[in-house]
């Protein structure tokens, strides 16, 4: 049936319907109000579909405050808790053990620095990147109801539920992949260059990418996985790694990078320390380095010095 023949019919039925009612009308003028009433009830159906498909989701309730860190909880994602209002530096790191209507449990595992945050103040959280139906979601915002300073377990803090989430760009250099070994060199020393008397140009690395170390030629195996301007990440095997490397102990580079338009390394020197350590490959360890100072050699007496990046 024809959307004409089926509109036609849809009105005589409703003429039918309303001439008991108007019986001193004249069958025309009661096909007309049919169709008019037709018209109407169809534009009441089209408004209250068009509010329903725009009616916006429940934001902030009990359910969504807590959907995101029952989620973390269940992936046993880990979650870096920033060390006060006003900055980016990463506090500590933790895992959700409990969540309820309003409070969640949560385990520290790594220290990298004080949570500053006061008792009942606003913590900002960040975690990887979580899609929802507001679209990606990396942070959230909740009261620290217990700190680490409270209670008998120093490892243990109590936040609320999250106030708020949101996205927040993290990386301030961008990252890029080293495809071609051959034209990086790497040698890492686990020190402090302000605390340590190791004439490092003369020092054999304890780890090293194409370079000569304590491990000889095992250390072949070991690789650049990207670099930026703030830090790189290596892919280390794990039994070069030496026992003391670990996240917060502080490292001196150096970096020699192939330059094509003079087609020689060049040296660069960087102080640093070690944020991340994942499984990677099988047999390697993922080495995050973040860049914290920068070493220029004195052409005069050939030592470092160091200033911060």
């Amino acid at each position: 049936m024809s959307q004409t023949n089926f509109l036609d019919t849809a009105s005589r039925q409703a003429a039918q319907w309303l001439q008991p009612l108007f019986p001193d009308l004249s069958p025309q003028t009661v096909l007309h109000a049919g169709a008019t009433l037709l018209g109407l009830l169809a534009l009441v159906l089209f408004l209250a579909a068009i509010r329903l498909i725009r009616r916006p989701h429940p934001r902030n309730t009990s359910s969504t405050r807590t959907d995101i860190p029952r989620t973390l909880q269940r992936k046993g994602m880990t979650v870096d808790i920033l060390a006060g209002p006003g900055g980016n530096k990463v506090a500590a790191r933790f895992v959700v053990t409990g969540v309820r209507a309003n409070r969640i449990r949560c385990e520290i595992i790594e220290r990298l620095d004080v949570i500053r945050t006061g008792k009942d103040r606003k913590a900002v959280c960040v975690f990887a990147p979580l899609k929802t139906r507001e679209g990606k979601v990396n942070t959230f915002t909740a009261a620290l109801i217990k700190s680490d300073r409270d209670g008998r377990n120093p490892d243990r803090i109590i936040l609320s539920t999250p106030a708020e989430y949101g996205f927040a760009t993290r990386r301030r250099h961008v990252r890029k992949r080293v495809a071609d070994q051959q034209f990086m060199r790497v040698k890492l020393w686990l020190a402090s260059p302000m605390s340590t008397d190791v004439a490092f140009q003369d020092a054999m690395p304890h780890i090293g990418v194409n370079a000569f170390t304590f491990e000889g030629p095992d250390q072949a195996s070991n690789g650049v996985v990207n670099i930026s301007d703030g830090g790189l990440g290596l892919s280390v095997l794990n039994r070069l790694l030496p026992e003391t490397c670990a996240p917060g102990e502080s490292v001196v580079i150096n970096l020699f990078m192939f330059n094509f338009g003079e087609k020689t390394f060049k040296p660069y020197w960087y102080a640093g320390t070690v944020r991340s350590m994942e499984g990677g490959r099988p047999g390697f360890t993922r080495v995050g380095i973040e860049f914290t100072d920068v070493g220029r050699a004195d052409p005069a007496t050939g030592r470092l010095s160091w200033a911060e990046l």
